[in-house]
């Protein structure tokens, strides 16, 4: 019986040893093949991820700077007797030969100016707008700080990224009313809640360092016209901009591929830009 106990006790041990052993083995190849797999694709999942937030909150922040913009720019409406600065980007534009210099929101060329006080030609010929441009404007008192000015999507390194709706302003950048019907005055905006005020505008068909005029379609063509189109810098396709009564909002265009099919610098509006092209018809115009 003793002999049997001590033998039972050997078994046990080589018993616990072989299990040791078996512990000791480790993973297969195909184990480990599999764990980094299953890893890569949580690392994959994650990118993913923060990529998108990473992207939300530059559009936010898009959007909260186009707020700070339009805050400062009725501030200056309620100063000036409910008038509208001019969205144009020129400090003298041609055809006004008393401009009020007051009214322009941005300065970004002078002929008379010493570069490189508000816009200078480099030696290659291409445009530059420079922090005193947006200084010497009649919103940078409202705004104080240039950085507003600046989307964080824009991949330009323009000091500039934003627009004003062309159709809003005691001296339009809309002659005539070409493209449609302007306004001087907030109390005379139908919808203010409505109607756009600033939009990020990429000004495809002009040097990327220049953002060139205010934000304007042609709303009188028969069949529309496209001149100005939103910067396409997020690529989940939505846009932020803000409103005459305060608003900010964030929206995704309704063709995805809208950045595809607008190319040129001024092209008519097809079936495939239609509704987005009505969208911002209806954001523009202050008489709708």
């Amino acid at each position: 019986m003793e002999h049997s106990s001590r033998m039972n006790g050997l078994h046990d041990t080589n018993d616990i040893n072989q299990g040791s052993t078996r512990l000791r083995r480790g993973f297969t190849l195909v184990e480990l093949l599999a764990v980094i797999g299953i890893i890569a694709l949580i690392i994959g999942f994650l990118l993913v991820a923060v990529g998108s937030f990473r992207d939300s909150a530059r559009l936010t922040q898009c959007m909260s700077n186009q707020h700070q913009l339009q805050l400062g720019l009725v501030s200056w409406s309620q100063d000036n007797n409910g008038k509208f600065m001019s969205p144009a980007s020129q400090e003298y534009p041609p055809g006004i030969s008393n401009p009020n210099r007051d009214l322009f929101w941005v300065k970004s060329y002078n002929t008379g100016a010493q570069a490189p006080r508000l816009r200078d030609l480099n030696g290659d010929g291409s445009l530059e707008e420079t922090d005193q441009a947006l200084k010497d404007g009649a919103l940078y008192d409202y705004v104080q700080d240039v950085r507003a000015y600046q989307s964080p999507l824009d991949p330009t390194g323009r000091v500039r990224s934003y627009s004003l709706n062309g159709f809003i302003s005691d001296i339009p950048d809309n002659p005539n009313g070409a493209w449609g019907s302007t306004v001087d005055r907030i109390s005379k905006v139908r919808n203010p809640a409505n109607t756009m005020y600033t939009i990020a505008e990429h000004d495809t068909g002009w040097e990327d360092n220049y953002n060139r005029g205010g934000w304007v379609i042609d709303t009188l063509h028969p069949v529309g016209w496209w001149k100005d189109f939103p910067a396409f810098w997020d690529p989940q396709d939505r846009l932020a901009m803000s409103f005459i009564d305060g608003s900010s909002r964030i929206i995704t265009l309704a063709n995805p591929k809208l950045n595809e099919i607008v190319t040129a610098h001024e092209i008519p509006v097809n079936d495939a830009s239609e509704i987005d092209f009505e969208r911002f018809k209806t954001w523009l115009r202050p008489d709708l």
